[in-house]
């Protein structure tokens, strides 16, 4: 799998010459990335610490040493199930909660940076740019949604893994000298992928807010800006950046699993690109 497109044969065809104005470049606001990741990261680490607790307290409780007791699997399992649905609970409230906040956030976010976006294209175009349709709604709907399910199955992928391993320190008669590691290891892991699935949700909402945004307003096309920051850039992206795009017919943006992926900045995971509109209609109707 590839998500760099550098192995990709089709390189997506853009308008080096753009057929109208260019707007101001639409950015969002990385403090509501950063507060959306704060509370499921506050969560997780609730969570891990009651996990390892929980776990410590089992094993001592068994006597679990050299001698083997079978019934300390079964005993793991329960308690494993119960801590499974004592947290995805807390997941899903903490889920709805903090991404409701997030999407709201987003929304006025468009709406102040796309009004800025067009008065940088004509300082005389004026538009409500919160405006809200059926489009725009189901767009949001599916944003929240999307968002929403990524924070709330993190304690199934988490105890699961947790299980394996300690059916594993069970067998190997380690006990906690093996959990203390991994679990250390998961957290931080969870960790990571928390803060990094707030970023990409975040860009994703507000791109696709703004998009249909645009598109009602008739806009059909956006120039390409790579971000210039990551590690490891995306070569196709880097050579994508200054062109125009049709929003209708999104260029190649990656490869995954030996097919081409179409899309928008932001799209991809870990990207940071973003667009610039391209007013192409009349300013005066």
């Amino acid at each position: 799998m590839s998500l760099n497109g550098a192995k990709s044969k089709t390189m997506p065809k853009a308008n080096k010459k753009v057929n109208g104005i260019v707007g101001g470049a639409l950015r969002p606001n990385a403090s509501i990335a950063a507060d959306y990741a704060k509370p499921t990261v506050d969560l997780i680490g609730l969570m891990s610490r009651d996990v390892e607790r929980q776990l410590k307290k089992l094993f001592k409780e068994n006597g679990f040493g050299y001698a083997m007791d079978a019934s300390i699997s079964s005993q793991a399992r329960i308690l494993l199930n119960w801590l499974l649905a004592k947290w995805s609970k807390r997941f899903n409230e903490v889920a709805k909660k903090s991404t409701d906040r997030m999407i709201k956030r987003t929304i006025r976010n468009s709406a102040v940076t796309l009004g800025m976006s067009l008065k940088d294209a004509a300082e005389d175009f004026k538009i409500d740019t919160s405006f809200r349709n059926a489009q725009i709604n189901d767009v949001i709907k599916a944003s929240t949604q999307e968002a929403a399910n990524l924070i709330k199955i993190i304690p199934q992928k988490y105890l699961a893994e947790v299980q394996g391993q300690v059916m594993r320190s069970i067998t190997t008669g380690k006990g906690m000298e093996d959990l203390v590691p991994f679990l250390t290891k998961k957290y931080n892991g969870n960790i990571r992928h928390a803060r990094n699935v707030a970023l990409d949700q975040t860009r994703k909402a507000y791109q696709s807010i703004n998009t249909s945004r645009l598109k009602t307003l008739g806009v059909k096309s956006f120039i390409w800006i790579h971000s210039g920051g990551g590690k490891e850039p995306r070569v196709n992206h880097i050579r994508m950046s200054g062109n125009e795009y049709s929003f209708d017919n999104p260029p190649v943006i990656g490869v995954m699993y030996g097919e081409e992926v179409r899309g928008l900045p932001g799209d991809l995971p870990n990207c940071r690109c973003i667009c610039k509109p391209v007013i192409n209609f009349d300013l005066d109707e």
